[in-house]
C-alpha cells in the first residue's frame, strides 16, 4: 500500500512537472510518462528543498513544539505542508539545474534518504488528516525529519547553504510567536 501511494505521488509529480516543460502540442500522457526519466526540474534541488521541504517542516516542528492549529484553516496549512514533504521526497529524486543535481540523484543513498523523506511526510499526512493534537507524535515526526535532513546534508551538502540558497526564519518564529494566525 505504501509503495503504491509513493508510486502514485511520484508519477503525479512527474506528469505535472513534465507538463510544465512541454509546448501546447506535447505528446500524450502515456508518452510523457515513458519519457519521465528525461525530466529535469526547472530549478536546482537546493531551491526545491528550501522552497518545499524547509518551508513545510516549519509546520511539523510547530506542532511538535506544542503550537497547535486553532481552526480549519490552520489544519489546512498543516495538511498542505505534510503533502509537500511527501512530494518533496519524490521531487528531489529528479535532477534539477544545480551543479551536483545529476550526481546526487544517481547515488543510492540519496534515493534512500529521499524515499525516507516521503515516508516521513506520509506519517505527517496521517496525523494531519486525523487532526492529531498529540504533541509527542508530531515531535517524533519532526525528530525523524531532522535526522533525515542532517544525514543528507552531512553526506551531500555539508557547507550549508549550498549554492547560496537559504530561507531565513521569520520574525514571528524567532520571537516564539505562533506560526498560526495573527
Amino acid at each position: 500500500m505504501k509503495r503504491t501511494r509513493i508510486a502514485f505521488y511520484t508519477i503525479a509529480v512527474l506528469i505535472a512537472l513534465q507538463g510544465c516543460q512541454q509546448p501546447a502540442d506535447a505528446p500524450t500522457t502515456e508518452t510523457t510518462t515513458a519519457n519521465a526519466g528525461d525530466l529535469t526540474l526547472p530549478v536546482s534541488l537546493n531551491a526545491a528543498m528550501v522552497g518545499m521541504i524547509d518551508h513545510s517542516a516549519d509546520y511539523i516542528f510547530a506542532l511538535g513544539n506544542g503550537d497547535l492549529p486553532r481552526n480549519a484553516n490552520d489544519w489546512h496549512l498543516v495538511s498542505n505542508s505534510a503533502y509537500e514533504i511527501v512530494l518533496g521526497g519524490a521531487v528531489i529524486q529528479i535532477p534539477g539545474t544545480g551543479t551536483f543535481d545529476q550526481q546526487w540523484v544517481e547515488e543510492s543513498e540519496w534515493i534512500r534518504l529521499s524515499q525516507e523523506l516521503t515516508g516521513i511526510g506520509e506519517d505527517a499526512v496521517r496525523l494531519a488528516e486525523a487532526k492529531s493534537t498529540e504533541v509527542e507524535a508530531w515531535r517524533s515526526v519532526g525528530d525523524r525529519l531532522i535526522q533525515n535532513c542532517l544525514a543528507c546534508h552531512q553526506q551531500f551538502k555539508p557547507e550549508i547553504p549550498s549554492d547560496g540558497i537559504l530561507r531565513g526564519s521569520t520574525e514571528r518564529q524567532s520571537r516564539g510567536i505562533s506560526i498560526f494566525g495573527y
